[in-house]
């Protein structure tokens, strides 16, 4: 039992094992591993649920900030308070007090009296830590109890009503819109389709509408309304996403979303009415920028908007609701902000931001207060709505993993077990499988160390630990790796190493890059993301640096370079946002070639997605994807592409009707060798809903 005084506080049996795991171990660190081996055994898990326990526990003793428990990056955890053993007579466990003999008490009760003589001694670690940790002693409620995954919460005007979208995207996808009466009502599914969401809903201002934006296939997003109280979803908005209404008119109200403008994709925050008219500007991003969510003062003068650039968050910024500037950023710097929200009383702005410990919540005084840190731990919180009475937030908390797999004729195995793992590639010889794997300190999504693991043996190990990488490339004869760096300084310069270690890495260009891959002959192409994105080759020593054509940031996975390093494969202008037609342009000269209609994604911040168009080292097929599905075209010897339609491959229909055209049976596949060998990622989740006190 775990009590406080009197009183009993209820704690899962696990997350009861690792208090107590940690207790009898105080003052010294306990690794990840060793947690998960004495308290699961033999159960296959990972950070998930050892995530899930730390959270209970730090709920249960009040260690939000934390105190108690401390984090060491990457390694594991230590339980800091003091500890007194009572003197009893009991098995010894390693690293506890000397005992005289005493009447024998259960094990129950000795664990029992350890973690209450810890709970005493964190109050006076509480007096200690001084005034402003306990100002920022949180409270935490949870609204919903799904096994799965509940986001993107939202709260009706009177705070009477949450809204939100039952989903593992945080950002977007697949998932449908939920409402339930607070405090204990049962959730009702108010949408039944097979469309992606994306962002928090938001209700309108007398309650009775809940708008969210949605995506159906060949078009960009729309925002839909359904009755809170049920009903028929209905088309309320084209081309918008994050509405939120600014008044309430008896005939139309005045609006402010997201939209996309042009060709970029670019995506201002921009107000008008229903129908459109009053339309103006608010903020435009960059040519390649978009601002994906807004947020009005309650005194409509200012802004706080989320936007991100080359597919990663950027720091929140504020902006005047006229336009007169761009405003500046705010929330901590360096951050990934990716949501915002402001009091009741507009004195303060909140953040749901990733300062390089995962995303938590942040506050800072309008304008000009310094940004602190208000929610911690292992867990992560996002999507941020302030109770109308400014005592409480609502976030969805939880935490992802990422597993990679690996499929042969002997089936499907995992490769990984922690961590977030992602942008698996098999080797040219498919004995070996490399991956990233996501560092903490990362300030993008797609970032990580890159690993290798030996498919005979399972035995892993990490490579060029000195780099994070963004995107990296193994070249045909297995022997060297080209990566695009991850830095600090937002930098991304394009480096090369050997995978042996034998000799030392060495920087092939400084301009920024995104992803990257090995040519014929010496030569290396990368996109280059400073200004205008171009693709570039260049050779290996760093010379010959050239401009090979300019290319749209919407769906960079497209990006590949054939085996002869005589095709270019670049995304042409956007079907929608999230649907993007594959160009093939030739090296030597001549004009561009549509290869397919729809092969590519734009949507690459929640998930990793594999390939659009790529190619085995050896040449000998075409790997092309049209709605997840990935089909494997082979290739007469010495040709880099089958015969093209002149309207391009426009279905899964067209693809399979080539000759020994061949599906590769899993989504989001990134091919190897041959079809029959691939790797492909599995992505758990795991989020509820919290209402959290404030301050």
């Amino acid at each position: 039992m775990l009590t406080r005084g009197e009183q009993e506080i209820p704690l899962r049996p696990q997350s009861l094992q690792v208090l107590t795991h940690l207790v009898q171990r105080h003052d010294r660190l306990v690794t990840k591993s060793a947690l998960i081996e004495a308290v699961w055994q033999e159960a296959a898990v990972g950070d998930n649920s050892l995530a899930q326990c730390l959270f209970d526990i730090r709920r249960a003793l009040g260690d939000e900030s934390p105190q108690l428990i401390r984090t060491v990056s990457r390694r594991g955890y230590i339980f800091t308070a003091a500890v007194t053993t009572p003197v009893l007579d009991f098995p010894r466990e390693p690293g506890l007090l000397p005992v005289r003999p005493q009447p024998r008490l259960s094990r129950k009760s000795v664990v029992g009296a350890l973690i209450a003589l810890a709970l005493a001694a964190s109050v006076l670690i509480g007096l200690r830590v001084g005034r402003e940790t306990a100002r920022l002693r949180l409270r935490y409620t949870q609204l919903t109890h799904f096994t799965d995954s509940a986001t993107c919460p939202a709260l009706s005007p009177d705070g009477r009503m949450l809204a939100f979208i039952r989903s593992e995207y945080t950002f977007g996808g697949p998932g449908q819109i939920y409402v339930k009466l607070l405090p204990d009502g049962e959730p009702v599914q108010l949408t039944h389709d097979d469309m992606d969401k994306r962002g928090s809903p938001k209700f309108s201002p007398d309650g009775t509408l809940i708008a969210y934006a949605a995506h159906k296939p060949m078009s960009a997003f729309d925002t839909w309304v359904v009755p809170a109280l049920g009903g028929e979803p209905r088309l309320f908005l084209t081309n918008a996403s994050g509405l939120t209404w600014i008044e309430a008119g008896p005939r139309q109200s005045r609006l402010l979303f997201s939209e996309l403008v042009g060709l970029g994709p670019q995506m201002p925050i921009v107000s008008s009415t229903e129908s459109r008219t009053e339309h103006r500007a608010i903020y435009m991003p960059p040519k390649t920028g978009m601002a994906h969510r807004s947020y009005l003062s309650p005194d409509r003068k200012q802004v706080l908007l989320v936007e991100m650039d080359h597919g990663a968050w950027l720091p929140c910024r504020l902006t005047p609701f006229d336009a007169t500037s761009l405003g500046k950023p705010v929330g901590p710097k360096p951050g990934q902000c990716a949501d915002a929200a402001w009091s009741p009383d507009g004195k303060w702005m909140y953040f749901s931001a990733d300062a390089g410990d995962g995303y938590h919540v942040w506050r800072q005084r309008f304008p000009d207060g310094a940004a602190e840190q208000i929610t911690s731990g292992a867990t992560q919180e996002e999507g941020i709505e302030i109770a109308p009475d400014g005592r409480s937030l609502v976030t969805s908390i939880g935490a992802s993993q990422s597993t990679v797999w690996f499929h042969d004729s002997q089936g499907d195995r995992q490769i990984t077990s922690e961590g977030y793992a992602l942008l698996p590639s098999v080797s040219p010889d498919g004995k070996k499988l490399y991956y990233l794997l996501r560092d903490k300190e990362a300030r993008r999504f797609v970032s990580g160390q890159l690993w290798v693991a030996d498919l005979e043996s399972g035995q892993r190990q990490r490579l060029l630990p000195d780099f994070l990488m963004r995107h990296y490339a193994i070249s045909t004869d297995g022997q060297r790796v080209l990566f695009v760096v991850s830095g600090d300084t937002g930098s991304s310069p394009v480096w090369v190493a050997a995978l042996n270690g034998r000799s030392a890495p060495r920087q092939v260009t400084a301009e920024d890059g995104w992803k990257v891959y090995f040519g014929a002959g010496g030569y290396v192409f990368f996109i280059g993301v400073k200004g205008t994105p171009y693709v570039y080759r260049v050779k290996e020593d760093g010379s010959e640096l050239r401009k090979i054509a300019p290319i749209d940031s919407g769906a960079l996975t497209l990006f590949n370079v054939s085996p002869d390093g005589k095709w270019v494969v670049i995304p042409g202008g956007s079907i929608d946002e999230m649907t993007w037609p594959a160009m093939v342009y030739p090296i030597d000269g001549g004009s561009p070639r549509l290869l397919c209609a729809g092969c590519g994604s734009g949507n690459d911040v929640e998930r990793t997605l594999a390939p659009g168009v790529s190619w085995p080292p050896d040449g000998r097929y075409l790997y092309l994807r049209i709605r997840e599905s990935i089909y494997a075209i082979p290739l007469r010897s010495g040709e880099m592409l089958p015969p093209i339609p002149a309207a391009g491959f426009r279905s899964k229909e067209d693809l399979a009707g080539l000759p020994g055209a061949q599906l590769i049976p899993q989504d989001g596949a990134f091919p190897g060798p041959d079809p029959s060998i691939y790797a492909f990622t599995k992505v758990s989740t795991h989020r509820n809903i919290y209402r959290v006190s404030l301050p």
